[in-house]
Parts: C-alpha cells; structure tokens; sequence
C-alpha cells in the first residue's frame, strides 16, 4: 500500500508470525533496527550466587558468659573488696566478707560433729554437717581451714566465679544480704556478640556458622573473624530488618560493649539459574524478559525470580540455561509488543501491512470515507458593497443624510 507520494507503508516493527508469550505477542526487527536501538543480549545461565553482606551492628556482652552472684545465706557485709561497675576481677577472687549467724552456727554444728566421729552415728552426722556447709554455699577453702584450724570464721568470704568485668553491684560496705538477692554480676569478655541489622531480601543468603569478619573505625587496617551464630525468629517493624547475632574472640578486650562496628557477612554460595538483574523488566503485572528468537523474533515471557546478589538475579520459572534475552532496550521491545497485542485486538488480529494507513491519510486525520471527514464550507465572504456592520448603517464621509 502506498502514501499520496508513490511510497510504500513499511512498519518499523513487524509482529512476530507466530507465538505469544505471558506478556502478549511478540515482535520481529532486524539486524540493522536491533543495532540502531541498541540490543544487546545475554545469555541464561547456571552460576554461582552468593553475597558478601554489609552491614552495622554493635558490640554486645555474650549473655553466655555472665555470671551472677546470690549468696545461699543471709547476713551482713563487713568488707567489700569491689567498689564499683567496671572492675576487673579474677575467678577465685574474694568480692566481700559477709557475716553470716546463720552459716556460724552450721560451722559450729561441724565441729562438734568432728568431736563425735568415733560414736556410733559419729562419721553420719559428720558428713551430714559437712555438706550442709557445702549447701550454703562455703567455698571449699574455708571449709578446709574450718577443718585445719578447727574455729569456725566470723567472716565468709564471696568468690567471683568468673574471670571478667564487674556490670552490676547491688551492696554497700555494711548492708545487709540475703539469699534472695543478687550481689554482683560479672561478665567475661573473651568472646563477645556483635547484633547486625539484616534485611528480609538478604535472608536467603545467609545460615547460621557463616563466616564474618569485623572492622572498627577506631582500630583501621584490623579485621576480626568470627561467625554467625543466631538469627533472630523475628523481624523488627519499625526497621523492617532482622537482628543476627555475631561472635567474636576479644583477645586484649578490644571489643568493648557499645562499640559501633562494620560487619560482613561472608554469604554462602549456591547453584542457580541466573541472568542479569538488568535484563529483567519489573512491571504491575509481573517481572518480563524478553526472549530472544530466530530470525529477529522477541517474545516477552514472564519470570519467577529468586534471590538477587552481586548483578545477577536466580531464574526460579520462566527460563532454561542457554536461553537468550535482550539486557538493554528491552523496554522499547516490551513496549511495542504490548502495542502489537493491543492493536491485535482492536483490528481482530489484522496487524500486518494491510492494517496500513490509507493512502493519502495523514497522521492524526480520519479517513477519507469517513463523514467526520467531509469538507465543511467556509463561510461566504460578505459583498464589498455591504454596508451595514453590527446593525450601524455605514455612510460614506462627507454624503448627505437627506
């Protein structure tokens, strides 16, 4: 079909002859269009993904490795050896002298118990009073000087059972203590936790014992290795994120609780169909690839996608290894394909050459045979002569009105 000058109506995009894909019908360009618009294709492949996580946390005592302090007896502080949130301390060491009337008196019960060993139920009571002792919580120490010395101690000293720091101190010099209180709390520092922010897209990439390494703005050039040891069951709100726990060895307490850090975690890899996060078209309708075919053919096919890392995003539906889909100007083919498939409809499926502008019509005009386009008259043009305008008669100057 030709225009008003003797030019053949040639489309820019031919539809493509035959096949549909998800997205609607497809469409035909050839070598010389594909380059002018800039195609360029990708090709569907089995790879490797994984993904190296960066994120933020803060450093955080291990809830493992703190100790609390509850003496198993009630009486009164006579002297206390820390004096304050933050001391260090050794396992063993001696946190206060307590007075206690009440582990006094179980001491006094021992050593009469001691005297009587040879009567008939002597060795029963002995070690009856022995593990009472033990019960109220008297470190094995003094009970071997109880036994040397064979006096019993007005003061019973309270032993840190941890090597660490001290974060909490509930006494005073003098106060009284119970058994239903706790004293002091110790924490060690040996290991500690690093709490990061994950989103829910980086979860799938990510198992607990992954490897993390660590980095504090303070301390430039040093890395800390550690591992991920939970991931929290559930997800903050406000943030949208979820917490994950790191562990780290704090040789030297480097690490100090509070701290601000920078963490990767070392993502473990896996198998999946992947193409190039550019090359898939997100859309309200779906996610879309176009589809590379013989002979200059594309067929807009719709995707499932998996996780999405480095680039590269895992083809769960849609696609097999080896196929070939357009990376850049891809919009412009998946635009025109839905044109072609709208217009297929309108025209009941007539798209080709025959579906041409008539010849002679413009862009924007309709059709001739239409009688929308009937010529309209123009208005006749009023005689020279005419003289009257608006109702005014028109006199020429200087005439008589006579």
């Amino acid at each position: 079909m030709k225009d008003n000058m003797g030019m053949d109506y040639v489309p820019v995009y031919a539809p493509a002859e035959s096949g549909s894909g998800a997205g609607g019908a497809g469409l035909r360009i050839d070598a010389r269009q594909a380059q002018n618009l800039g195609v360029r294709l990708v090709t569907a492949q089995t790879r490797p993904m994984g993904q190296a996580i960066q994120t933020v946390g803060t450093v955080a005592l291990d809830q493992n490795r703190i100790e609390a302090v509850t003496p198993r007896f009630s009486g009164w502080v006579v002297h206390l050896r820390v004096r304050a949130v933050g001391d260090p301390v050794a396992r063993g060491q001696v946190l206060a002298d307590v007075y206690s009337p009440e582990l006094y008196s179980a001491q006094q019960e021992y050593l009469i118990a001691r005297q009587r060993e040879g009567a008939g139920d002597g060795r029963g009571l002995l070690a009856a009073a022995q593990e009472r002792l033990r019960l109220l919580g008297m470190p094995e120490t003094a009970l071997k000087a109880l036994e040397t010395t064979g006096k019993p101690m007005r003061n019973v000293p309270i032993l840190s059972p941890e090597s660490g720091v001290v974060t909490a101190l509930n006494i005073r010099q003098g106060g009284y203590v119970s058994s239903q209180a706790s004293l002091f709390e110790i924490a060690n520092l040996e290991r500690v936790w690093v709490n990061v922010a994950l989103y829910d897209y980086q979860l799938p990439w990510v198992r607990i014992g992954d490897a993390v390494q660590l980095q504090l703005a303070a301390y430039p050039g040093k890395t800390w290795d550690g591992r991920l040891s939970f991931l929290y069951p559930t997800l903050d709100p406000q943030t949208r994120t979820v917490t994950a726990r790191l562990s780290f060895a704090n040789a030297g307490g480097i690490l100090r609780p509070g701290m601000y850090a920078n963490a990767t975690v070392l993502g473990h890899a896996q198998t999946a169909l992947a193409v190039p996060s550019s090359a898939v078209l997100r859309t309200q309708d779906g996610d879309y690839a176009m589809l590379a075919q013989a002979q200059g053919h594309f067929l807009p096919v719709q995707v499932a996608l998996g996780p999405e890392a480095n680039g590269w995003v895992a083809i769960v539906k849609g696609l097999k290894a080896g196929d070939r889909v357009v990376e850049s100007a891809q919009f412009l083919l998946y635009s025109e394909s839905q044109f072609q498939s709208v217009k297929a409809r309108m025209l009941g499926g007539n798209t080709g050459p025959d579906a041409a502008p008539a010849a002679g019509a413009r862009p924007g005009m309709p059709p001739a045979s239409s009688p929308q386009a009937s010529p309209v008259a123009p208005p006749s043009a009023a005689p020279a002569s005419a003289g009257s305008m608006a109702g005014m008669n028109m006199t020429p100057a200087g005439a008589s009105h006579d």
